[in-house]
């Protein structure tokens, strides 16, 4: 069993009574800082946000695992939507009006320097929100379109299963589309490939490594040092390990925050 594969063994799923925490203890023994450097104002910005890491990320992970559950949590504040409210304000009177069918879009910090678009259609149903995420292959096979299939039907239930509670049904749901038009992501199709997400899909990747790269369409970083590869991020998260990791509350929060219209706390 390589190094890999024997730390991310050595957390244990816990399954917590906090509504946002799916707790995982960790061994200390697996802690590997290195972070990476973000700019001063990148630090200054996740600082005064802790608050909201307090809440929504497990305090076993915070305590045994401080510098990669932080990092866990603060990519995902490089976002084009600097509104990040309480979780509590996540609930049904708190929604935005949204229409019919509405597009929800925004960038995120890819690599840590690019700017890349998330996108999805937000879209009113008799049960609830449905996040409709369509992508489209541009030179697929009679079996890639199978075979893709099936593994985004199994991310789209991997993101279902992972749902926090709220006061609110949502639910997501991600389809092929027949033509790039139809499509928030057109993707080519390589035998083995890293990305990105909205340019190139591989099809060694499981469905698992589907619903990371999905993560990012819906507006998720990566948690791992990108240009390295390095893992100093909580590895039992899935946007952290993409082949290996677990849906975690705080993917949800930062998905479902786009969806009321709450102002952030500093405000």
């Amino acid at each position: 069993m390589n190094k890999f594969k024997m730390l991310a063994l050595m957390c244990t799923l816990v399954i917590s009574s906090n509504g946002w925490s799916t707790e995982f203890i960790c061994d200390h023994s697996t802690h590997e800082a290195g972070l990476i450097e973000d700019s001063p104002e990148d630090v200054l910005f996740a600082d005064e946000h802790r608050w909201l890491y307090e809440i929504i990320m497990p305090e076993s992970l915070r305590t045994s695992l401080p510098d990669e559950a932080f990092k866990s949590f603060r990519v995902h504040l490089k976002d084009s939507d600097k509104v990040f409210p309480h979780p509590d304000l996540i609930k049904k009177e708190n929604l935005k009006s949204w229409p019919a069918t509405s597009e929800l879009s925004g960038t995120i910090t890819y690599v840590g320097i690019v700017k890349k678009n998330y996108r999805m259609d937000v879209v009113k149903t008799s049960k609830g929100l449905e996040l409709h995420v369509r992508i489209h292959l541009q030179n697929p096979t009679a079996q890639d379109k199978i075979d893709y299939l099936d593994k985004i039907k199994n991310a789209e239930r991997l993101w279902n299963e992972s749902r926090i509670k709220t006061n609110f049904t949502y639910t997501f749901k991600f389809d092929l589309a027949d033509t790039a038009e139809r499509a928030h992501f057109s993707v080519r199709v390589l035998e083995e490939t890293r990305g990105p997400y909205d340019q190139n899909w591989g099809r060694d990747w499981t469905a698992r490594v589907v619903a990371h790269e999905i993560g990012h369409m819906l507006g998720l970083g990566d948690e791992y040092q990108t240009i390295s590869g390095k893992f100093d991020c909580l590895r039992p998260s899935l946007m952290c390990t993409a082949w290996t990791g677990e849906h975690m509350a705080h993917h949800h929060y930062f998905v479902l925050r786009r969806l009321i219209q709450a102002k952030s706390k500093a405000e």
